[in-house]
């Protein structure tokens, strides 16, 4: 039988149970097969006759196996005919194996694929302790960039906040603690795990910038010292406005884990915002567009259930507006904009940003979408106050 693939789609949009639903109520036979950013290797389901009859994900084999899968939210999925070359290793049908793994989903028993990883459906325990969420890069492949290994203890200091360095790790394993220290203490304000990069791309094109937080090994980790040699090369092809919209971002992630801080210490969650201020994006417009602030400020305020939150001001140097790329950063689906009355913007062209972002290299996409998330994810635990 034909091994190309006869059904693709889109795990965001078609999900493993709406799949198996379609092979079963079709009683058709073939192979499936999942991929995803976050994972090296691909998740593979045999089907005969409608039923699953193995699978194999990460080193796991049948039903646990099958049931893993249904943690990967993000990624593809390709049907092929091929004929199923062993023996039936799966003897639930496929409605049964729905039913169980939804449940399972819902009750937090299997670990959902994708940027963030929570270790429970809560994060805070009975006794009130907060137990964050890792974030995570997309699967580390390109060894080409690897100078070296580290590995690292528990407690371990990799990085120090407001010290000077270039360096750029990624996590091959392990959790990493992103702390900020600060005059009324120091707050964990996210964890990192496997794919997710220690420093960023600011610390390579401006030698004067400090580092914006400590980062703490918080068990044994093993980290991938990223090549600087070929890295400041590839970051020596990008045009000057990619690099602007880059170091924004960067500045992005630094404002809202200083405002995550404060909003814990202070609990008042409008606190810091100026009166004389207009919107200029309401949270849930539609924005094709994007600026790059010339003059004058620009205020982030996420609106949720009737409540407010400041979550940052940003001035010269930082953009507003939408960047298809940036698939997890603020407005307008995660908050409004205000301006100042002395707001100057100038119009950038997304059209070039895309083509270029497009053609540049994987490292740099991975660390740019790295850093999206990470954004998102501080955004949501700061504006629940939940460090």
């Amino acid at each position: 039988m034909s091994s190309q693939p006869v059904l693709t789609g889109d795990l965001s949009f078609f999900d493993l149970a709406d799949l198996l639903q379609l092979l079963s109520a079709d009683g058709k036979s073939g192979v499936v097969k999942l991929s995803s950013r976050y994972v090296e290797t691909p998740g593979v389901i045999y089907v005969l006759d409608g039923n699953p009859v193995n699978a194999f994900c990460d080193g796991r084999e049948g039903e646990e196996a099958l049931y893993a899968l249904f943690g990967w939210g993000e990624g593809g999925f390709e049907v092929s005919r091929e004929e199923f070359p062993g023996d039936r290793v799966i003897q639930k049908s496929a409605m049964a194996i729905i039913l169980d793994a939804l449940k399972m989903v819902d009750e937090g028993e299997i670990e959902k694929v994708g940027p963030v990883q929570y270790t429970g459906d809560k994060m805070r325990d009975e006794s009130g302790r907060i137990h964050l969420p890792v974030a995570r890069g997309p699967a580390f492949s390109d060894y080409m960039y690897l100078a070296d290994e580290e590995a690292f203890r528990a407690g371990d200091r990799i990085i120090e906040q407001g010290r000077h360095g270039n360096w750029i790790w990624v996590v091959l394993e392990g959790v990493v603690k992103i702390v900020k220290n600060t005059s009324m203490g120091s707050v964990v304000v996210s964890r990192v795990g496997s794919g997710a990069f220690v420093g960023n791309l600011s610390s390579m094109t401006r030698p004067d910038h400090p580092r914006s937080a400590t980062a703490v090994a918080e068990g044994e980790v093993l980290l991938g010292v990223i090549d600087t040699r070929q890295l400041t090369s590839d970051l020596a092809g990008l045009s000057e406005d990619l690099l602007y919209v880059v170091r924004g971002l960067e500045h992005r992630l630094a404002m809202i884990s200083d405002r995550a801080v404060a909003l814990k210490y202070s609990g008042k969650p409008m606190s810091g915002l100026p009166r004389e201020i207009k919107p200029v994006v309401r949270q849930g417009d539609h924005v094709t567009k994007m600026f790059s602030i010339e003059a004058g400020q620009a205020y982030l305020v996420q609106e949720n259930g009737g409540e407010k939150v400041f979550l940052g001001a940003m001035g010269p140097g930082d953009f507003i507006g939408r960047l298809p790329m940036f698939k997890h950063v603020h407005e307008p689906d995660m908050a409004s904009v205000y301006a100042s009355p002395d707001l100057k913007l100038s119009i950038l062209d997304t059209d070039v940003l895309m083509a270029e972002y497009d053609k540049a290299p994987n490292l740099i996409k991975n660390m740019i979408e790295y850093t999206s998330v990470c954004v998102s994810l501080i955004t949501d635990l700061a504006s629940r106050n939940i460090l």
